[in-house]
């Protein structure tokens, strides 16, 4: 089971990415701004770097994730994400003995009984080979050159809420991969948490493209999802059209119920 958690964070992060947006502007101190921001003009000022595309003082507030279960198909994509830091479960010097061996089985695969005969059979002989090795005494940085994409891992991910927003643009959306779709669907439910006023205009591309362009009040994900707005922007990145963008939205979502 994937299991994703916020473990740390910039504990006044969004006053802080509204004071360090205002000093952009502002020749006052910022202990000034500090002491004298409301939470109206925190929201006002998040807003602002939305409408301008000031994105570097989303940068000062920072989030660090326990993601476990996921399998190392995942963590690949996963990584390729560069501005953020990464410490993963090591197979070079962590056998990947039988009480920990286990592995991420895809939905589709899992639906089809012969896929899924296919699957384990594959699982089983590829962990066979790997204990064998090791009893060959071939080390476990070598051992591990047979063990399948499949086998799960562990990590810890420090991103800050600029990466983050750029993340879930793309690991949100319908297009990417359902595994990591699901571990970016469930960080943003993390920030959301402790962070609201910063995330909730946050979700897949379109949603941010069309919060970059949009006059007037930014859009949810919730907003979308609850036909409360419509999209002013003619085509998504992945080249949806406005009046395809909430059904493809909602598609991407249904991710979260697919692995309860």
């Amino acid at each position: 089971m994937i299991k994703v958690k916020l473990i740390r964070y910039t504990l006044e992060g969004e006053k802080l990415v509204a004071v360090a947006a205002k000093q952009s502007l502002s020749r006052k101190p910022f202990e000034y701004q500090w002491e004298r921001m409301s939470d109206k003009e925190v929201e006002t000022w998040i807003k602002e770097t939305l409408k301008r595309n000031h994105l570097s003082p989303w940068e000062h507030s920072v989030y660090t994730f326990v993601i476990e279960g996921i399998s190392r198909a995942c963590s690949h994509q996963l990584v390729r994400h560069r501005i953020a830091s990464y410490t993963q479960l090591s197979q070079r010097f962590a056998k990947m003995i039988k009480e920990y061996f286990s592995v991420v089985k895809p939905p589709r695969i899992v639906k089809n009984d012969e896929a899924l005969k296919n699957f384990n059979e594959a699982i089983s002989k590829a962990y066979e080979a790997y204990v064998r090795l090791l009893d060959l005494n071939i080390p476990p940085e070598d051992a591990r050159y047979v063990l399948p994409q499949a086998i799960t891992t562990k990590i810890v991910v420090t991103m800050n809420a600029r990466e983050l927003r750029h993340f879930f643009g793309l690991r949100t959306c319908f297009k990417a991969q359902w595994e990591i779709r699901y571990v970016a669907w469930k960080m943003r439910e993390e920030v959301m948490k402790v962070h609201p006023l910063l995330f909730k205009w946050t979700g897949p591309r379109c949603i941010n493209v069309e919060n970059t362009s949009r006059k007037g009040e930014p859009i949810t994900v919730e907003d979308v999802i609850e036909d409360k707005v419509k999209f002013t922007i003619e085509r998504c990145p992945e080249n949806m059209s406005k009046e395809q963008i909430p059904y493809c939205v909602r598609r991407s979502l249904n991710i979260i119920n697919t692995l309860k």
